[in-house]
């Protein structure tokens, strides 16, 4: 059959490609006859690279709209005009959090190269014994590979300054205490979803967010999710119960879902997972995971010295907006490893300069149970260690008692007596042992303060960790 046909052959399916997607299309939902054939005309021409084009003839005279498959047109929350900043500055936090979780695909094809440089590396930092001084970096080094250790694993330290492009996950240090490791799917458009020609009404894409939303965060079922969760359960080949979404943002339309016990299953098994997505999602862009789901590296070239401190005697500032400050204590006796983290987001106002009203709270959080995701299984993708260091969190009790959420506390104490993680080091100085934990930023904006000792922040998106703090004992 000639190539150039609108029916040409395709060799994937037992259809052509016409009535391949004719098939594809026909259910959508409130699409006139019209648009249909020029969705299916779109569909041959991009997949037989413009070697097909199906010649529509349109005889149809009235001028009302025909639709095959005609519904309840859905219906899209309102929005003021009072209610885009925010809303815009959510979708804005939104993309700094999730936009920067590796590409499933870039994480499989990870660069030998860079593996084997990783490696060296690390043995050259942890065959050296450390001094057991908090403020030599070395102790450090050694503290957190002591910490992160499962099954006899080390983990991996890289330097980025050294052409070694692993993913550096030090943005998902907010990531504290939660079980679910999301997965991101980036999709050009929702056309799939919605029926585009609703799309010319002002802020529609704020609209569809809203209403989406609304619709996870009170649990409602909505015929657009319903529709993504079957798709997504097509792809990962599982019941659509065992998934569960979590966010959808724009630019363009990304939807946040969570698999239920992906973290236990082996990468080897999301190998193929990009594909089966493409094949569900029209518009496919690509697949982004969470990296507390592979083997734990760190960065050292994440470190900022701007950032290090020895806290030797106790302060207390009032942080935050005004009229709704809360009280920083600093953790005295402990030494702070600052993180590059200046200059990840839109602003840094959120830390930086120290004292004026759009700071975030300052709050405190452990790293008790640390530890790689998967076991330690050494064909697992590399990932910065000191997100896996957020995994931990507080106990199961009181994050049934106060909701779900990340948790922390504006007292170092608090956390240093329950939840700091403790690591044994034979230093040259003889054996010792080190508490760590986290120093975090909370949005004012997203916080419920549980108890004096205890903080919930909804969103991981609103809590930042700048620093790590080790202190010996």
């Amino acid at each position: 059959m000639d190539p150039k046909c609108a029916c040409g052959t395709n060799e994937s399916t037992r259809n052509n490609l016409f009535t391949k997607y004719l098939l594809d299309n026909v259910q959508a939902e409130n699409v006139s006859i019209r648009d249909l054939f020029h969705q299916i005309t779109k569909d041959v021409e991009k997949e037989s690279n413009n070697k097909q084009r199906p010649l529509v003839l349109n005889g149809l005279r009235g001028r009302d709209e025909i639709c095959l498959n005609e519904v309840e047109r859905q219906k899209w929350a309102d929005l003021d005009d009072s209610e885009i900043p925010a809303l815009l500055k959510k979708q804005e936090e939104q993309r700094d959090c999730y936009d920067n979780y590796p590409d499933l695909d870039d994480v499989i094809n990870r660069n030998a190269s860079g593996m084997r440089k990783a490696d060296e590396l690390t043995d050259s930092l942890l065959n050296k014994q450390p001094s057991g001084n908090t403020a030599d970096k070395h102790t450090l080094y050694h503290a957190l590979s002591n910490l992160m250790k499962s099954n006899n694993q080390q983990c991996v330290f890289f330097d980025s300054r050294d052409g070694v492009k692993l993913h550096d996950a030090s943005a998902n240090l907010a990531d504290l205490g939660t079980e679910d490791r999301p997965l991101v799917l980036k999709l050009n458009s929702n056309e799939q979803f919605i029926n585009y020609r609703d799309s010319k009404e002002e802020h529609f894409d704020l609209r569809v967010i809203k209403t989406l939303d609304q619709a996870i965060e009170h649990n409602d079922s909505h015929p657009t999710l319903d529709h993504i969760v079957s798709k997504l359960a097509k792809a990962h080949g599982i019941q659509k119960k065992d998934i569960t979404l979590s966010a959808v943002y724009v630019g363009s339309f990304n939807i946040v879902y969570t698999v239920k016990n992906l973290a236990q299953k082996a990468i080897t098994k999301l190998a193929d997972l990009s594909k089966k997505l493409k094949e569900q999602f029209k518009d496919f862009v690509a697949a982004k995971i969470h990296p507390l789901l592979f083997r734990p590296s760190f960065d050292i070239a994440q470190f900022d010295k701007g950032g290090d401190r020895a806290f030797t005697k106790p302060e207390k500032h009032q942080v935050g907006p005004i009229g709704r400050t809360q009280e920083y204590t600093s953790p005295v006796g402990y030494t702070r490893y600052g993180l590059k983290v200046l200059g990840k987001y839109a602003n840094d106002q959120w830390l930086h300069p120290f004292g004026i009203p759009e700071n975030w709270y300052r709050a405190f959080h452990g790293t008790k149970r640390a530890k790689p995701i998967d076991g330690g299984d050494p064909n697992s993708a590399a990932v910065d260690v000191t997100s896996i260091i957020h995994q931990s969190g507080f106990t199961e009790a009181e994050i049934i008692a106060y909701g779900p959420g990340v948790y922390c506390s504006p007292i170092p104490n608090f956390v240093e007596n329950g939840y700091a993680g403790e690591v044994k080091l034979d230093t040259t100085d003889g054996s010792k042992k080190f508490k760590m934990m986290l120093q975090v930023a909370v949005n004012p904006d997203d916080v419920k303060f549980a108890n004096d000792n205890v903080w919930v922040v909804k969103h991981p998106e609103n809590i930042r960790a700048y620093g790590i703090l080790i202190k010996e004992v």
